[in-house]
């Protein structure tokens, strides 16, 4: 039935849309029946939003979710092995209405740079952790 049009924000240098007033002010301006949202757990966590109160409120827009994790500093981490909730965005997500079923994991961890193969491995292992 056509495509479907979903905006993922971003916390990589010079973005518009980073913490949680960007958020709120980008989705009061798109209309939720026609633009979904693709949140990304690494770049939500960068913007040192609340990841619950944010996926919760904007619940409704999910359509699917990359996920990533960040260390306390904010640097890129193995899924897992950082700051994010990976269990509680699942749950919610699972909730969301349009949540088309997708996790898209995406890994941009030292780590994974020195062991892509290794990382793949890991972050599969990860995710089975999780029931996924």
């Amino acid at each position: 039935a056509g495509v479907q049009v979903a905006v993922h924000p971003s916390s990589h240098h010079n973005t518009l849309l980073f913490d949680r007033a960007d958020y709120d002010r980008i989705f009061s301006l798109l209309d939720p029946s026609l633009v979904g949202w693709v949140p990304d757990t690494g770049h939500i966590l960068r913007g040192r939003q609340d990841m619950a109160d944010t996926l919760t409120t904007y619940r409704d827009r999910i359509r699917y979710v990359h996920l990533k994790d960040v260390d306390a500093n904010g640097s890129w981490a193995m899924l897992g092995q950082g700051v994010c909730d990976t269990a509680k965005v699942i749950e919610i997500a699972s909730a969301a209405p349009n949540f088309n079923g997708w996790l898209v994991l995406e890994e941009e961890s030292e780590t994974a740079a020195a062991d892509p193969a290794g990382a793949v491995k890991t972050n599969r292992q990860t995710m089975r952790g999780y029931g996924a």
